[in-house]
């Protein structure tokens, strides 16, 4: 089915499997997933639309390779939604809400001490989507959902570092903490801490791979 290739090319962008400016060819992917090619633009067009791929006129779709000022931006738009969520989340949180993100963060745990990336990275969406329901505007939420989905191709360099992933385990911890108290200011500024690791990773591995100075799309 459409979604399910999605969703399978989505996780190879997103664990590294297939890289940066990589060219997805519609006939090998046709014979891959046993779909016929209009099936195959469409799951193009999904991942354009999501901004993991670029599709280039008489060339073909590539994996989208985002530019450090494209990653400063996608993250400055994130930490201006994601801060406005916070000023409008009601403190302490509904404890319907609150028990489901403990739940969620429960099984994000044990991927993290399995390895399980793919349950790491599905459960981690559930969480920020089940935090950011609290804030009472769904179209907030879409734009942070949005942007989320552009931040998959900068999360890739970060999966395959523990580090890290203990580093989000006890940010999760502290959003929940500050989500069951009353300090909002506590909970803007966790949420501000959890962004940065990841686009800084991208970065640096950008700038190693072109120079300081190449900023080209």
């Amino acid at each position: 089915m459409r979604a399910d290739v999605v969703q399978q090319l989505e996780e190879e962008i997103v664990f590294g499997i297939l890289h940066s400016k990589e060219k997805l060819v519609e006939e090998d992917l046709a014979a891959r997933f046993n779909e016929k090619r209009h099936v195959i633009r469409d799951v193009l067009e999904d991942l354009h639309a999501a901004g993991l791929i670029t599709r280039i006129p008489n060339r073909g779709a590539f994996v989208r390779e985002l530019t450090p000022t494209e990653v400063t931006e996608i993250y400055e738009v994130r930490e201006v939604m994601e801060v406005a969520a916070a000023m409008r989340t009601p403190l302490p949180a509904p404890e319907p809400i609150l028990t489901k993100m403990r739940e969620i963060q429960n099984r994000h745990s044990a991927a993290i001490a399995a390895g399980d990336l793919r349950a790491v990275f599905y459960l981690n969406i559930e969480f920020h989507q089940a935090q950011y329901s609290a804030c009472n505007n769904s179209k907030l939420v879409e734009i942070i959902v949005d942007c989320a989905k552009q931040a998959h191709l900068i999360r890739a360099v970060k999966y395959a570092d523990p580090g890290h992933l203990k580093k989000v385990e006890r940010d999760h911890l502290a959003i929940l903490a500050a989500m069951s108290g009353t300090d909002r200011q506590a909970l803007i500024e966790v949420v501000k801490a959890h962004l940065p690791d990841s686009p800084n990773a991208y970065i640096r591995a950008y700038e190693q791979r072109y120079g300081t100075r190449h900023d080209s799309v």
